[in-house]
């Protein structure tokens, strides 16, 4: 009798080891979820500075000093910190003639568009959540500037590269404040504007700007 309980109460041991080494041995399955961001819209206002893109005669030139800005971006996720920016802007002002000690003096319009296709990446938050959240762009598009001197108008449309930097400052949960300065670089070329011919050249095209970033 003796033998045939402690036979048993082997076994009962050995029964629960095994449940218990059977329940480690297979581990319960948790879902991984990668967010790939959000999407956003980022309406903007600020200001344009270019280079002249006229070089007349005894140092004078002819070109934008500063105009307003305004346009929107689009950004689409393609990982946690990576997007996929469109940008259109669009940007008016004065035409200036500069002239040597006599300085600049408004001879004219120009009307500039912007359209551009960069890749956004955005960094950790400085100083925790809720605070700054600096972003980089790099791209390329186009720039159709069109200017009227004198009467005479001519329009150009040209490939451009662009760079930016700028930080996110979040204020809601969707909101933010967007600050950013980008540089649109290629060439300019309008051929002949009245009695000035505008050459061929290289020049940078300076966007500085204020918006909001409405994520979704």
């Amino acid at each position: 009798m003796k033998s045939t309980m402690y036979v048993l109460g082997t076994a009962m041991v050995i029964a629960l080891a095994a449940d218990g080494v059977a329940g480690q041995g297979v581990p319960r399955s948790t879902p991984i979820i990668v967010s790939r961001g959000e999407f956003a819209v980022s309406p903007y206002v600020g200001f344009m500075v270019a280079q002249g893109f006229v070089d007349g005669p005894l140092n004078t030139s002819l070109g934008v000093q500063k105009a307003p800005m305004y346009g929107v971006q689009a950004s689409f996720p393609l990982a946690p910190a990576a997007s996929l920016v469109g940008t259109i802007g669009y940007s008016s002002g004065d035409l200036q003639f500069g002239v040597p000690i006599l300085g600049g003096v408004d001879v004219g319009n120009t009307n500039t568009l912007v359209f551009d296709a960069s890749v956004e990446m955005r960094a950790g938050s400085l100083g925790g959540a809720g605070h700054l959240i600096p972003i980089a762009q790099l791209g390329g598009g186009a720039l159709r500037r069109e200017v009227s001197v004198l009467g005479v108008s001519r329009s150009a449309t040209d490939f451009m590269v662009s760079g930016g930097i700028g930080a996110d400052i979040p204020m809601s949960g969707n909101l933010g404040l967007r600050v950013m300065a980008k540089d649109y670089y290629g060439k300019a070329n309008f051929g002949s504007i009245g009695p000035l011919t505008a050459k061929t050249k290289d020049l940078h095209t300076f966007g500085f700007t204020t918006g909001l970033r409405i994520s979704f």
